[in-house]
């Protein structure tokens, strides 16, 4: 996983929901809404050139395994 990658999500984290996010913490412990969620998932898409499905931002755990899912797809497309 790259630190970039969990770095980026942290901020487009912090733009949408307005605070920082812890990066271990599960998301679902969070409050996710799912405009919110289709929101960070244009943000993804539009900064980091990397096509999320709902279902992977769903399924991850923390940031930091929503970034793991970025980098699995960037390396996919590659």
């Amino acid at each position: 996983m790259g630190q970039s990658t969990v770095a980026e999500l942290a901020v487009i984290w912090q733009e949408v929901f307005g605070e920082e996010p812890d990066l271990d913490r599960e998301l679902t412990e969070l409050g996710i809404q799912s405009v919110k969620l289709i929101e960070i998932i244009l943000r993804v898409q539009e900064r980091l050139s990397v096509t999320l499905s709902l279902d992977a931002v769903l399924l991850a755990t923390s940031l930091r395994t929503l970034a793991d899912e970025v980098d699995q797809v960037r390396d996919e497309a590659a």
